[in-house]
């Protein structure tokens, strides 16, 4: 991976800025008072040259060794080596307090911008991480054999802050964990759930199992993927890198010329021509602009995160400005995962029988469709009775219970083992289930549209930008163009493999514009072949990303909350993000041809043309923390 500019020339970003140097700040204050009394005192000429010469190597040797190193590895961008050869030229035509200046100037700037950075990155730092306060686990009651280390036990009540990640063992009520994912609403909670650290009890006590360490907890691993997501170089570094890399000879060369047209064209000495192109040669680096566009980048992934969103890198950020497409996985993404039971035909057992027996069937699969149907036993599994469990991925399951054979799957499934269906029509989706060889009768499952897909939602992503919406499914068709027709889906394949799906993912992406993109969108719990499909998207966005605590999937962008809700919130920081970054560079040159010009034209000495171009430099990079300035909105459009 190759690293931006901004972590070449800031490598040292991540250690903690106070104030300058005592060293460097004698240094300046010394190269201060030789350039007063070579003003002010009436010493003579060479005394006060020599003073000069000292207030520039005080305040410039480290400058002058910096550039010659840049000049070694033929880094001509930097500051270090244009300011250098323009206090040079300063000298060569007797205007020495100028060069003291430029260098005075330059380091001042150097501390101003170091200090901006290491506040930007501050602001940013506490998007991605919450206050230590709020973890140090002192406002969380706990008992008295706890001592906050795995397997411990916290007793946690209304308005108590959780400061380390559990599993309840015990108790229901409401947690705020909009810290996690960025949705205000209240999430009720029961034995078994997760709660992350950072979240807020707001209604009834649990007792909860810590169940990582507080370095291993799921914000910090979630921090840990922003952290090392902004220093990637996005195309647009790429691009605005490689328009600057000529900005530097450009001005060389706009500098040379001006040195023979100004005399020969308006009279003008070739000191006073030269005193003119010096400026021009001083501001030449666009180093400054430059490394604003990661650090954009960098701002927009901290205010995503703000949103429940996780950004893995900045060329994510980079790829959803262009969503055009996004292919929907139906189940988990548009349909709920946990099926209702609707009906139980069997003429070999009652209805409750039938479902208890289904349900020890289901006991060890993770299919989603055997999680609903153990969800609507609602009783304990005693899962010791369960023996040979063998299952035949998304076709069913073979297993023993107590002795007793069951299958329990799809019709083709049950057939092919035996056993005898009749082919009666039902609205939804139907496993059988044979006992010993023997048909025991069919479990009838529906799916629920989840609360954030409507028609309104896609009007709403559309407008911000996706205005091809499909959906793909492994499903029956009937039940595919049901779904498609409620949520006013007109492209939808159904009856999918995984290779059908990817398929039809290239055929979508092939009849969108080449530089366009296209998003799948899929949920925590698919299985490893549908996480496939994320490598044949250009953007993968996984939902649903609390639940993957354990381990954060590599896709490229994760939504935390259980809901599509967030997608058009995507697109609309990734544009909001590249549209800060693109504004700033412009405008930065911009204001440096604006020198330029005045330079030439005498109006802009090396003092004042470094003075704008430093203060608009610092401008750009602390406008960067105003993308992710406190905004307690949960949708961001363009």
């Amino acid at each position: 991976m190759k690293p931006s500019t901004f972590e070449r020339i800031y490598p040292s970003l991540g250690e903690d800025y106070s104030k300058p140097g005592i060293l460097l700040t004698l240094r300046v204050i010394l190269s201060v008072i030789l350039l007063g009394v070579s003003y002010y005192s009436k010493l003579s000429d060479n005394i006060v040259l020599a003073a000069l010469i000292a207030a520039t190597l005080i305040s410039g040797y480290d400058i002058l060794i910096n550039a010659v190193k840049d000049l070694l590895r033929r880094d001509f961008l930097h500051e270090n080596l244009t300011v250098i050869v323009a206090v040079i030229l300063s000298f060569a035509i007797g205007r020495y307090k100028e060069g003291v200046v430029a260098l005075i100037l330059l380091q001042l700037s150097y501390v101003a911008r170091n200090y901006a950075l290491f506040r930007t990155r501050k602001t940013i730092c506490e998007v991605i991480e919450p206050d230590r306060k709020m973890l140090n686990g002192s406002n969380s009651k706990t008992d008295s054999t706890s001592q906050d280390t795995l397997g411990s036990i916290l007793s946690i009540y209304e308005g108590i802050s959780v400061p380390m990640d559990c599993v309840i063992i015990d108790g229901f009520g409401t947690a705020d964990m909009s810290f996690i994912t960025g949705n205000n609403k209240k999430v009720r909670l029961n034995k078994g759930d997760f709660l992350p650290a950072g979240s807020v009890c707001t209604e009834g006590q649990f007792k909860a199992e810590v169940v990582e360490s507080r370095d291993n907890a799921l914000f910090r691993k979630m921090a840990t993927i922003l952290k090392s997501g902004y220093g990637e170089m996005t195309q647009t570094e790429k691009a605005w890198t490689k328009a600057a890399s000529y900005f530097v000879p450009v001005a060389l060369v706009i500098s040379i010329v001006l040195m023979f047209v100004l005399p020969l064209a308006y009279h003008l000495s070739v000191t006073e021509a030269i005193r003119r192109v010096i400026t021009i040669i001083a501001i030449a680096s666009p180093c400054g602009i430059i490394i604003s566009v990661p650090l954009t980048y960098f701002s927009g992934i901290a205010l995503a995160r703000r949103l429940g969103i996780l950004f893995a890198h900045a060329n994510a950020v980079e790829s959803s400005t262009a969503i055009k497409a996004v292919v929907f996985n139906k189940v988990g993404t548009l349909t709920e995962r946990n099926y209702l039971v609707t009906d139980i035909k069997t003429d070999k057992m009652d209805p409750a029988t039938f479902l208890k027996v289904a349900a020890y069937a289901a006991a060890n699969s993770q299919h989603h469709l055997a999680k609903s149907i153990i969800n609507a036993y609602g009783e304990n599994i005693s899962k010791e009775l369960v023996k040979d469990f063998i299952e035949y991925q998304d076709r069913g399951v073979s297993v023993s219970v107590d002795g007793i054979q069951i299958l329990l799957g799809t019709a083709e499934f049950v057939e092919a083992n035996g056993g005898t269906i009749q082919n009666t029509a039902f609205e939804g989706t139907i496993l059988h289930m044979s006992v010993n060889g023997i048909y025991a009768g069919r479990i009838v499952l529906n799916e629920t549209i989840i609360q954030d897909a409507s028609r309104a939602y896609f009007n709403e992503l559309a407008e911000a930008g996706a205005d091809r919406i499909a959906m793909v499914s492994g499903d029956r068709r009937e039940k595919d163009r049901a779904v498609a027709n409620e949520l006013g889906i007109d492209e939808y394949y159904a009856e999918c493999s995984i290779e059908e799906k990817a398929y039809h993912l290239g055929e979508i992406k092939g009849r969108i514009n080449s530089r366009s993109t296209l998003a799948f969108v899929g949920d925590s719990e698919s299985n490893e072949s549908s996480e496939k499909l994320f490598e044949f998207s250009d953007v993968g966005i996984l939902i649903n990303g609390i639940t993957c605590h354990k381990e954060l999937p590599k896709t490229d962008i994760i939504v935390m909350e259980n809901g599509i809700g967030p997608i058009p919130s995507i697109i609309g920081v990734a544009r909001k993000t590249k549209r800060f970054a693109v504004g700033g560079m412009i405008l930065g040159y911009c204001i440096k041809v604006t020198i330029i010009a005045l330079a030439a034209a005498g109006f802009a000495p090396i003092w004042f043309g470094l003075l704008i171009d430093f203060a608009f430099s610092l401008a750009v990079l602390l406008n960067c923390t105003r993308i992710c300035a406190k905004n307690k909105s949960t949708r961001v459009q363009e």
